[in-house]
């Protein structure tokens, strides 16, 4: 009876065809080379990322230099004028401080659309890349 069961399992499994079913070829070539391409834009927006996170290091750094050179300066004068000097200086510190804060949104904003084209672009290409390698036209 057992032998009946497999016999006719077996039968149908025969029946059981994937009639249309095409496998596509996968073309390892230009697979490799769109995924080399894909390293190669990751290591382009990497590198511009950092560019852009020194430049802003580089701001800031100077900004908070001159702002210790400014607050330096009002203890070389008179104690009497260290009052207004104080006032002075924390209000330049204080405009500088914010037209410093709307350069680095400015940068973060530009590197921010330049990275985004680049990622865009290498997307778009990369399905136009995957149609070809996976054999669909």
């Amino acid at each position: 009876m057992a032998t009946a069961t497999s016999t006719n399992t077996t039968d149908k499994a025969k029946d059981c065809s994937f009639a249309g079913f095409k496998a596509s070829t996968l073309d390892m070539d230009a697979f490799w080379d769109s995924y080399k391409k894909n390293l190669e834009i990751l290591g382009l927006i990497n590198k511009m990322s950092m560019e852009v996170c020194t430049g802003i290091a580089k701001l800031q750094t100077t900004f908070f230099k001159q702002a210790m050179e400014d607050f330096g300066g009002i203890f070389s004068s008179k104690p009497s004028e260290t009052a207004s000097k104080f006032s002075e200086v924390t209000q330049n510190t204080l405009n500088r401080a914010i037209g410093n804060g709307k350069q680095i949104s400015e940068i973060v904003t530009a590197a921010n659309k330049d990275i985004s084209t680049v990622a865009s672009g290498r997307l778009k290409d990369s399905f136009e890349e995957a149609k070809k390698f996976m054999g669909k036209k």
